[in-house]
């Protein structure tokens, strides 16, 4: 499988510029910090979509408020790599994107935002090479699957 870097990024020209960064639990901080030292924005998505559920009034429309929301923060989060047209985020803490009860195409969110901007996804998680992202007590019934696209492996040095 071939690996990626930041200055790949900043070249492509892909329709979808999916990435992944894999990680273990024990130094994922260590990765957001690599990533964030290269002045990408990193977006903790669990954490953002719990704020913002929190203070919802009306949970009548969910599903589509927070697709909504997500999509503005991956917006409001890109920030264009130095030296390249192209904008980037990353994100991680996604597991909420697949909770049932908002209803979300998580993968299908993530694929359109990365025709945009490229998307960096920093996995602490499972994977089924190459294109299906899951986590290891859920890997039966949660997962992004990225089959129709090529999830690309982002290589770094911590």
């Amino acid at each position: 499988m071939s690996t990626y870097s930041i200055n790949d990024i900043k070249t492509s020209n892909d329709r979808y510029k999916l990435y992944t960064l894999m990680c273990t639990p024990q130094n994922v901080d260590e990765c957001i910090a690599f990533i964030q030292s290269q002045n990408i924005g990193v977006l903790n998505v669990g954490k953002e979509l719990s704020k913002y559920i929190d203070s919802l009034e009306d949970y009548s429309y969910l599903n589509i408020d927070v697709y909504e929301y997500t999509k503005k923060l991956l917006e409001e989060t890109k920030t264009r790599i130095e030296g390249s047209a192209n904008e980037v985020v990353a994100i991680h803490n996604l597991g909420i994107l697949l909770e049932p009860v908002l209803k979300l195409n998580a993968s299908q969110l993530l694929k359109e935002f990365s025709k945009s901007a490229a998307l960096i996804i920093i996995w602490e998680n499972q994977s089924e090479l190459p294109n299906v992202l899951n986590w290891p007590s859920q890997n039966q019934n949660y997962s992004l699957d990225f089959s129709d696209t090529q999830l690309k492996r982002l290589h770094y040095a911590v």
